[in-house]
């Protein structure tokens, strides 16, 4: 966790999202029938836009468009709303009804047309929406054991960006991340970073912070602040290293089961290679000694997850990250 915020103007904080143009967070707030607008540097108030009367639900998103519209979603009604911010709402039908929680926009991956919801009982499902209401798409979310709360897309790395390349889900009383990639499988579950009695919205930042609002033990509401190696983890084409180093790449990434990492060496040397979780846990020392030349394959076997192998050899490192799948 990178920091960690109780705001004094919101009495309650569900779904959050992010202004990328204008570089701003954006906070849900149905109690205090609000959209609070932040400074992510400190959440510090930077405005509101009123919620319609009796608003209710998890989600909100910002559309990457110029100037920017908020859409929120409704557990009461089966539409989503969309406004300027000039406090006159329109309706969009919702074809998820009232069981939907977070929201995102598809216009970070490509196309500002859709947006992206997901269902926040089973069966668990994520909706790609067109703005018009003229259509949308449906995708399974497996694995899931608990109320969705919160949801975020980002930019994990398919090469190609539709449907969008990742996303994570937060369980409101499971207090998981569950992380998804391609159309969609899941490769990683990992328990809150913080005991919480609520998780429950997620966005992220230009910078590659990920915000995450929750209520706490004391009953509290905060936002934290987090860094998460998500970003960049996975190609499409299932192509060697994920990033182009000099003596490690991977056999296939992702993998499913175990991984095959290839250590490349010009000259005999002493390396070590280790591997370490999203939380900056060692979980493997795959190696440390000295190493012949050429090329030497190594196993790592865990959980389905994001890891990152470190190999030092000739007095420099090098990192590459990996993704095992079930």
């Amino acid at each position: 966790m990178v920091d960690t915020w109780q705001l004094p103007y919101a009495s309650e904080i569900l779904d959050i999202s992010f202004n990328w143009n204008s570089n701003i967070l954006i906070i849900r707030s149905n109690a205090d029938g609000k959209l609070f607008l932040a400074d992510p540097s400190d959440c510090g108030y930077l405005g509101e836009v009123d919620l319609p009367a009796g608003a209710e639900g998890f989600g909100v998103a910002i559309s990457p468009s110029y100037p920017a519209e908020y859409y929120i979603n409704s557990d009461t009604a089966p539409f989503i709303l969309h406004s300027d911010g000039s406090g006159v709402w329109s309706e969009l039908s919702n074809p998820a009804g009232t069981d939907c929680a977070g929201m995102d926009f598809e216009g970070l991956f490509g196309s500002p047309d859709q947006i992206f919801e997901v269902s926040a009982t089973s069966p668990y499902q994520l909706y790609a929406i067109e703005t018009d209401g003229s259509d949308y798409d449906v995708y399974a979310l497996p694995g899931v054991n608990g109320e969705i709360s919160g949801f975020m897309g980002h930019e994990i790395a398919t090469l190609y960006g539709y449907p969008p390349g990742a996303v994570v889900l937060t369980t409101r009383f499971g207090h998981e991340f569950f992380f998804y990639y391609g159309g969609y499988t899941q490769y990683g579950q990992e328990p809150c970073p913080v005991p919480v009695s609520e998780s429950l919205g997620l966005t992220w930042s230009p910078e590659g912070l990920v915000y995450w609002s929750y209520k706490g033990l004391d009953m509290e509401y905060y936002i934290s602040a987090l860094s998460i190696p998500i970003f960049g983890a996975i190609e499409d084409d299932y192509c060697a290293s994920v990033s182009r180093t000099n003596a490690l790449r991977m056999l296939v990434n992702p993998s499913t089961g175990s991984a095959g990492l290839i250590v490349d060496l010009l000259t005999p040397g002493q390396i070590s290679l280790e591997v370490f979780d999203l939380s900056g846990r060692l979980v493997g020392l795959l190696h440390d000694g000295q190493l012949v030349s050429g090329e030497s394959i190594f196993g790592f076997g865990g959980s389905p997850g994001v890891y990152t192998a470190v190999l030092r050899h000739s007095g420099h490192e090098e990192r590459l990250r990996f993704v095992l799948t079930r």
